[in-house]
């Protein structure tokens, strides 16, 4: 595994690669208050072991990536997105296969239209379609967790970390089980990692609703969705929408899905990932 520090438009992001540097590039992009760790290595390792270069990184605020003091940021999901780009710049890559998952998805598409002519295919992960308006909203479960936020204290690792272990419950599989002290590890791991964990808070405002008018339906790149049809977040609606915008989209749903990369779904979500990246070919630049 590769480990460097790209520097993108005034921020640093630091990016991990697994695989061989010859194989066709995949950029995984994750989402709201997760750093590259919750793209586990097991899964990195999957697709690389499928003939893929696999890179992954840490957005704005998470892990070691640039963090801004709470409430001081001004970056937009667009600025992520154009940092997504600089990661590819960064391993001197002419274009990449983009796999965004949740708020990544929403990352992976605004750079598909910011910069098209960089992205190869798309890979939209319980996600949700730009421009679509009157799509339902999480459940109510769900909105009762979050719901919660107004009353954490970002600057108490303990209750940042009890809070996104009840994330990680509220949003799982209903198939599978949920391993709790697992996601507790990771968790734990994750923020001890971050210099500025409570700098985490700052993606709230980030994925606020975006002036800029894009729309799903404007993009021209072939784009798989991914989505769990027990997803609490964005319902499966939401995957429905998307196919619908995107011309040529094609649905892969994961059965009792939650808002989650499940172990128990790997195998499922590496092997469609590895056909639809299977046609182009990228180079250097």
């Amino acid at each position: 595994m590769e480990e460097r520090t790209i520097e993108g438009e005034g921020v640093k992001i630091q990016t991990q690669a697994f695989g061989n540097l010859d194989d066709p590039p995949i950029l995984l992009i994750m989402g709201a208050f997760a750093s590259m760790a919750w793209w586990p290595d097991d899964f990195a390792e999957l697709l690389a072991a499928g003939g893929r270069y696999v890179i992954r990184y840490d957005n704005r605020d998470t892990g070691l990536s640039t963090a801004y003091v709470p409430g001081t940021a001004k970056y937009t999901l667009e600025d992520m997105a154009k940092d997504a780009m600089a990661v590819l710049s960064g391993y001197n890559l002419q274009a990449g296969h983009l796999v965004g998952m949740s708020m990544g998805g929403v990352i992976a598409q605004l750079a598909a239209l910011i910069r098209p002519h960089r992205v190869k295919t798309l890979t939209i992960v319980s996600s949700t379609p730009l421009g679509v308006e009157w799509l339902p909203p999480p459940d109510d479960d769900y909105r009762r967790h979050m719901a919660t936020l107004d009353h954490l204290d970002w600057n108490d690792r303990d209750q940042v970390a009890d809070f996104l272990a009840r994330d990680a419950e509220a949003v799982a599989s209903k198939r599978h089980p949920h391993d709790a002290s697992a996601a507790r590890r990771l968790i734990e791991r994750d923020l001890a990692r971050s210099p500025s964990f409570s700098s985490l808070q700052n993606h709230l405002a980030a994925a606020a609703p975006s002036p800029v008018r894009a729309k799903a339906a404007d993009i021209q790149i072939p784009t798989l969705v991914v989505h769990g049809m027990a997803d609490p977040v964005f319902p499966i609606a939401h995957a429905h929408a998307m196919v619908a915008a995107i011309k040529g989209a094609r649905l892969v749903s994961i059965e009792g899905g939650g808002h989650e990369l499940h172990a128990e779904d790997w195998p499922q979500i590496a092997r469609e990932i590895l056909l639809h990246t299977s046609v182009i070919h990228v180079g250097r630049l």
